[in-house]
């Protein structure tokens, strides 16, 4: 009985190992199926991205001389890519373009050497219909661009904010600033409770003209990467803080002229009948 309990506990670990779980909104410009191999190739290795549940299985398909993709299932076709050495940094990660709701499912990483095949990871794609959208009008102090997962994560759990329009940017990490674009410097801040309430949502102070756009919130929990899109709306004001400030002005000008002409109305009535 107990030998039978140690490889059910054996078997559970090694599945989480191979396991992970991958979330993304449609929409997105594209997601990273990770994939490590730490071990050494074997002569003429293929490594092999499939999906049980389509036919044909082939997701993507790596020689030693470069990717082959006669077989290749045709709803990923022009989709899918790899690193180019990934075969001598052993980061057999796969990226898929423009991932859509069909998309999800279990992805399955593999390497062969023509006789056998070894399973290096099992990934559970999830693929979200829709995306978050905030708005903001200028002259706001600060908004908040929300994402919410799971509470309580593990201690060695990271949080990524990051933008890909019109180019890479690090908006703010949980872990390490060094990174962080000289954009956001000092306008972002998250909750330090985050690992406790899942609460991995961000403050953008000061918000400016050029924030508007997409933000993805990406958090690695332990073999997991999950991922939120939050489209941001900056709405201009259709007067400018000036002109308001001039309008109010006027305003009071106003009020002081017609207090000041009904004080001394008295005054000005009587000297216009002295003229005639």
């Amino acid at each position: 009985m107990k030998m039978m309990m140690m490889v059910l506990i054996l078997l559970l670990v090694s599945q989480h190992a191979l396991g992970g779980v991958v979330e993304v909104n449609e929409g997105a410009e594209s997601v990273l199926l990770p994939c490590i191999y730490s071990g050494t190739p074997p002569e003429d290795p293929l490594l092999i991205w499939t999906r049980s549940d389509l036919s044909p299985t082939f997701v993507h398909l790596r020689r030693e001389k470069g990717d082959d993709l006669k077989n290749q299932n045709q709803r990923f076709r022009n989709r899918t890519s790899m690193n180019p050495d990934a075969l001598d940094t052993g980061n057999f990660s796969l990226t898929l373009r423009k991932p859509e709701q069909d998309d999800g499912g279990n992805y399955s990483c593999s390497i062969s050497d023509g006789r056998e095949e070894r399973n290096l990871k099992q990934i559970h794609l999830k693929v979200k219909v829709g995306q978050q959208e905030v708005e903001v009008t200028e002259g706001s102090d600060s908004v908040v661009l929300p994402c919410r997962i799971s509470a309580d994560l593990p201690k060695n759990s990271s949080v990524e904010w990051t933008r890909s329009e019109p180019e890479f940017m690090m908006v703010h990490s949980s872990s390490n600033q060094r990174n962080q674009d000289g954009f956001y410097r000092d306008r972002t801040e998250m909750s330090k409770d985050f690992l406790r309430t899942g609460d991995v949502s961000l403050t953008l102070r000061n918000p400016r003209d050029g924030d508007d756009g997409r933000y993805v919130c990406t958090v690695h929990r332990d073999q997991d990467v999950l991922r939120q899109t939050v489209v941001l709306k900056y709405v201009k004001e259709p007067f400018p803080s000036w002109a308001k400030a001039l309008l109010v002005l006027l305003v009071l000008v106003f009020i002081v002229s017609a207090g000041v002409f009904y004080h001394f109305k008295d005054y000005f009535l009587k000297g216009e009948s002295e003229c005639f």
